[in-house]
């Protein structure tokens, strides 16, 4: 019986490396590359996922960004144009008798003057390439000129040897002629300085 058992043991034994040897081993790379695809097609699944949820949350932040900018440009426009109008009206009435309040309407007229001119410099950029070469050097221009300017008043406000009313006519020349280089860049092509709210 004891040998029975053992033949019967064997044989099957036998049969199973028998059927594990008919395996055909093509099979096995056939399931071996399927499973391969499908763990491929898995993480492409999720790396898109995980992109598409990167440029949602990258498009929100920029939508965001460019909200704030804007209302950020706004609240700014709205300050520049509050401060043009407050200088407007304060060159209306300003008194220009002493020394004192020439420099301080003087000093009003240049920051009246330098607003005119970052609102060109801000315009700028949105013109046509061909004619910001004029522009670019004109503001070149205004921005020396105004320095000219505010030099000249800081002197002015110390003692100084020239003679008050000569001093007041050099600075007159100078405000006019950076007006009127204002006026002139922002009559250039495109660029049309806005009117300050009123």
């Amino acid at each position: 019986m004891f040998h029975r058992t053992a033949s019967l043991l064997a044989a099957m034994a036998a049969a199973a490396l028998v059927a594990a040897c008919d395996r055909n081993p093509g099979e096995d790379v056939v399931q071996a590359g399927k499973e391969s695809q499908e763990e491929t097609a898995r993480i492409q699944r999720e790396a898109d996922r995980k992109v598409a949820e990167a440029r949602r949350e990258a498009d929100q932040k920029i939508a965001d960004a460019r909200k704030k900018a804007g209302e950020e440009k706004a609240g700014a426009q709205k300050d520049v144009a509050e401060e043009r109008r407050e200088l407007q009206e304060a060159l209306k009435s300003a008194q220009q008798d002493t020394k004192e309040e020439y420099i301080e309407y003087a000093r009003k007229r240049a920051r009246l003057l330098e607003l005119r001119a970052a609102e060109l410099r801000a315009q700028a950029p949105t013109m046509p390439a061909a004619d910001r070469g004029p522009v670019d050097q004109g503001l070149q221009d205004i921005e020396a000129k105004h320095r000219e300017v505010i030099g000249t008043l800081d002197e002015l406000s110390k003692d100084t040897k020239q003679p008050w009313s000569s001093a007041k006519a050099d600075i007159d020349k100078k405000l006019s002629e950076l007006e009127q280089r204002i006026d002139a860049v922002g009559g250039t092509a495109t660029m049309k300085p806005t009117t300050p709210a009123k």
